[in-house]
């Protein structure tokens, strides 16, 4: 008897050694960052106006105004208080311009807005720039032309003035 005792003993033992000093899987999560997405989205570039033939919406339009400007995504709060301030309003157009106004004088926007002597120095640059920061588009070569004609003629225009045009024009308010 005491023989099997130490027999069961041994194999009991032997089962142990073996069952815990086996071979482990490790087991290893591995992330694949293959699509990171950092916030930025690719845009469209329209070949011409005639593309764009939906109407924004009252948010969309602000918020557009305000990325174009600001660099950056508009505060929820501010963006429910603009959104109720036009549509309590009558005239979207003068709404529109109020907005546009208000948010060009801003110091934040000002400081980032390009020199009236950049715009002089080089406005084949200003103009291709412009067009494609607010139209998502190249100018035609005509565009290019009428807007180059205005900006070397005309001493008094300045890039504020340029910027109000094209944020209160129709193709701005349609993608």
């Amino acid at each position: 008897m005491h023989k099997r005792i130490s027999i069961y003993i041994l194999t009991l033992c032997s089962c142990l050694l073996v069952f815990t000093s086996s071979c482990k899987k490790e087991i290893t999560q591995e992330i694949i960052y293959d699509n990171i997405i950092y916030g930025v989205d690719t845009v469209a570039v329209y070949a011409s106006a005639n593309e764009k033939d939906r109407l924004k919406t009252p948010l969309q339009y602000i918020s557009s105004l305000y990325s174009n400007l600001y660099f950056s995504s508009i505060p929820s709060n501010e963006l429910d208080n603009l959104v109720i301030y036009r549509l309590s309003l009558g005239d979207k157009n003068l709404v529109n311009e109020m907005i546009v106004n208000a948010m060009l004088a801003d110091p934040a926007v000002a400081g980032d807005l390009p020199s009236d002597e950049d715009m002089r120095s080089d406005p084949e640059d200003f103009i291709e720039t412009t067009y494609l920061r607010f139209y998502l588009r190249t100018p035609t070569e005509y565009e290019k032309y009428g807007l180059k004609e205005i900006i070397d003629n005309d001493v008094d225009i300045t890039v504020k003035e340029v910027y109000r045009a094209f944020l209160l024009s129709n193709e701005y308010s349609f993608y």
